[in-house]
């Protein structure tokens, strides 16, 4: 074979090798990161605790009052009094969120101040409803 046929071979070739190992890369990265996501959601699972802290995917800040590991569901108390039920897969524990929401939960401040909801000045808003009495 002469090397003008070799070379025409292996430039043929030569794409989709390339595209089978990024396919094949693609794979095991995606393997990788969702083993990854399984391990922390069993650790996740693991420390929900009563008496944890934690925040809902949706941002409502509660305490963890009982775990049910048959249906992946937590009651939360939200309010002395009321409690509701959460699938465990919506909680984040306290000191896996950002510091910044981490500190307002630990400290006891409200995350939004009643100053910056006296300031709001868009339209409709409370502050502008009531400045036009």
């Amino acid at each position: 074979m002469s090397i003008r046929k070799w070379f025409v071979a292996v430039t043929q070739v030569l794409p989709l090798v390339i595209l089978a190992v990024l396919f094949i890369g693609m794979i095991m990265f995606n393997r990788r990161n969702r083993a990854r996501s399984a391990q922390a959601d069993r650790v996740r699972r693991e420390n929900m605790r009563p008496g944890t802290e934690v925040m809902t995917t949706s941002g409502l800040y509660a305490t963890v009052v009982s775990v049910n590991t048959a249906d992946s569901s937590a009651v939360l108390s939200i309010a002395p009094g009321v409690e509701v039920k959460w699938t465990i897969a919506a909680l984040r524990a306290v000191p896996e969120l950002p510091p910044q929401y981490r500190d307002a939960v630990l400290s006891g401040e409200p995350a939004i101040h009643e100053d910056a909801v006296a300031r709001d000045d868009r339209p409709g808003s409370r502050s502008d409803e009531t400045e036009g009495n």
